[in-house]
């Protein structure tokens, strides 16, 4: 490669482009599409017919909330779609809770209520989740969560209706009795109730229990057995067997745990012991848990939809990929997780979700754009182009898209196809910054008076536009015209004075011009702001060894060779500056290197011209 060469690539491989505006180009292109960027799905089911086909298994306020969730839907505002979807998500994890307590599975329904307080702050998910501690003796922790809802909360009369429940268990009878007081004071309740009779009796105050159990009419069958069962366990014997049906009075003579009371307590028509649900027989908890499972599911793809369209895209991909773990064949749903994971940024997240997508329906030109694109960002031109091709003449009304799609084409060795892209896309009028996109392309491909123009082109719309001059001048050098190099590389320093790769290759093209003192001025310059620039590191040692200053260029040498231990050229200079100072061992050793290095090299095939642009400077 000759020395131009090398100069202009080491330009071009630092200008690269942030990858979250090639996303950007989707965004968009979704607004020019006739196809919705992100979509929701409709529930498969109405409040009613869940009500019919599951037996009541959901609860009311699950089915009404569905409801409010398909109305906000259609209004469209996003913050109010993810404030219902988190309401809808709340209870119905709450809901799959209370199947899976149903089938024994305690450790789901703990992990299920945990998630439940993530989406709905509220004390209902709380207090489902200290029940389920009660149920499993964790006394502590169940108090701890139900204390933290009275402390938000006061009047909760439910959460005083649990908390008295923990005292009883705990066999602090007078603190339940003072927890239950606070619960009816609030919402008279049978359960409540009956719990502080209970408590009553454990204290031996009789009469209080009395007033308490009076609030209890037309008990009958088990609920008379569950009174004779407090007086049985706070050792009123002869109280229970009273209370008892003829047919259980044995049991008043057996030992009666506070445990039997607390279960006796659900029987009653409660509001606190969560008879809103009703649990099905086992033959019908799989058709429930799978009608919850796609509720979940479709909730989970709204609020990732009303997220993403608030563009909190990584919230929303995790709220998509929750989605997929409930029903992974959700219509939509994959299309969803792929155009979240590209607008997060997630490219193999995104390639991976969209492809299927997009070969069971080629038409969708937004999950065609955002696939391409995020082929192209992860170095995949070839699949790139061939997925951007089907888009034709739309991509050019998005000028980022068409430059990925041609950039592409240029990566791919598809020149003649990219330069017919390229040329349809400048027929249209285009800002500086989308012409300056668009101008390493030519020079990739080889079209260096092109690349001039379009530079050219570009300051005139803004005669300020950073590097048009930079890059013009790289193509100046190409095409041997160092002189009219100097003075837009020149001119570029005038609008950015601290342009380190300018200033390089100024130096590079007044080395061109015979003014090798100014380029070894401005090489020092670029070494004191960057010392780590290998091509300046080897151009002044280069220069410096020439002049007879041996001794200067070793250290400028050496630093070119540990910065790019491939270059051959660099390891031929140093070997001749070290056989200047009388450093023979090593002078030897860098001959070595160098030699085996060009060996290497003769047995490679060499690259298409612009591949070329990765060298890394110019040659010995």
């Amino acid at each position: 490669m000759s020395k131009r060469s090398q100069s202009e690539a080491a330009g071009l491989r630092r200008l690269r482009l942030p990858i979250s505006f090639y996303f950007s180009v989707v965004v968009v292109f979704c607004a020019l599409a006739a196809v919705p960027s992100l979509r929701s799905q409709p529930h498969k089911q109405s409040a009613k017919s869940i009500e019919r086909s599951a037996s009541s298994v959901f609860s009311p306020e699950l089915q009404s909330h569905l409801v409010a969730l398909e109305s906000t839907k259609k209004l469209g505002d996003p913050k109010e779609i993810a404030a219902s979807s988190s309401s809808v998500l709340g209870l119905g994890l709450r809901d799959m809770g209370r199947l899976a307590l149903a089938r024994g599975d305690v450790s789901t329904a703990v992990d299920l209520y945990k998630r439940a307080r993530d989406f709905e702050d509220s004390a209902g998910a709380q207090l489902d989740l200290a029940n389920v501690f009660v149920r499993e003796r964790r006394l502590d922790k169940s108090l701890s969560l139900v204390t933290d809802v009275l402390v938000a909360d006061p009047q909760n009369a439910e959460a005083w209706y649990a908390q008295g429940k923990i005292w009883i268990l705990k066999s602090k009878y007078d603190e339940s009795v003072k927890s239950l007081g606070r619960a009816v004071e609030l919402q008279s309740d049978p359960a409540a109730w009956y719990l502080m009779g209970a408590a009553f009796l454990q204290l031996k105050q009789r009469e209080p229990a009395r007033d308490a159990f009076a609030k209890l009419t037309g008990l009958q069958g088990d609920l008379r057995k569950a009174l004779a069962d407090a007086y049985a366990s706070a050792g009123y014997l002869e109280d229970a067997v009273r209370e008892m049906p003829s047919a259980g009075a044995s049991r008043a003579y057996q030992a009666v745990s506070s445990e039997i009371v607390i279960r006796d307590a659900a029987m009653f028509q409660s509001q606190f012991e969560n008879q809103n649900l009703t649990i099905p027989k086992s033959s019908r908890i799989l058709k429930a848990t799978a009608e919850l499972r796609f509720i979940l599911a479709s909730a989970l793809n709204d609020l990732g939809t009303a997220e993403a369209r608030q563009e909190r895209y990584e919230l929303a991909l995790a709220h998509f990929h929750e989605a997929a773990n409930w029903s992974a064949e959700m219509p939509g749903l994959a299309r969803n997780i792929g155009i979240a994971a590209g607008r997060a940024t997630n490219y193999a997240e995104c390639i991976r979700a969209l492809r299927p997508v997009l070969a069971k329906d080629p038409k969708d030109n937004v999950a065609r754009a955002m696939l391409g694109t995020a082929l192209f960002s992860t170095e995949a031109y070839a699949e790139a182009a061939q997925v951007f091709t089907p888009l034709g003449n739309s991509a050019l009304q998005v000028p980022e898209l068409t430059y990925s799609w041609a950039s592409s084409l240029v990566h791919a060795n598809r020149f003649p196809e990219a330069a017919a892209l390229l040329s349809q896309l400048e027929q249209q009028r285009l800002s500086a910054q989308t012409l300056m996109l668009i101008v390493p392309l030519w020079s990739q491909m080889g079209n260096y008076e092109h690349t001039v123009e379009l530079c050219q082109r570009a300051l005139q719309v803004d005669p300020k536009q950073l590097r048009a001059h930079y890059l013009a001048g790289l193509a100046l050098l190409r095409l041997n015209r160092s002189e009219e190099a100097s003075h837009e590389l020149q001119r570029e320093l005038e609008l950015d004075a601290d342009n380190v790769d300018a200033q390089y290759h100024l130096g590079f093209s007044l080395l061109q011009l015979s003014q090798n003192q100014r380029a070894v001025e401005l090489w020092g310059k670029v070494l004191l702001s960057r010392p780590d620039h290998p091509e300046a590191n080897y151009e002044l040692g280069k220069e410096l060894l020439i002049e007879g200053k041996a001794a200067e260029a070793v250290g400028y040498l050496e630093a070119s060779v540990r910065l790019r231990p491939q270059f051959e050229p660099a390891h031929y200079q140093l070997q001749s500056a070290y056989r200047a100072v009388g450093r023979k061992e090593d002078a030897a050793r860098e001959a070595d290197v160098y030699r085996a290095l060009k060996e290497k090299s003769r047995n490679i095939t060499l690259p298409l011209p612009h591949a070329a642009d990765s060298g890394h400077g110019p040659t010995k």
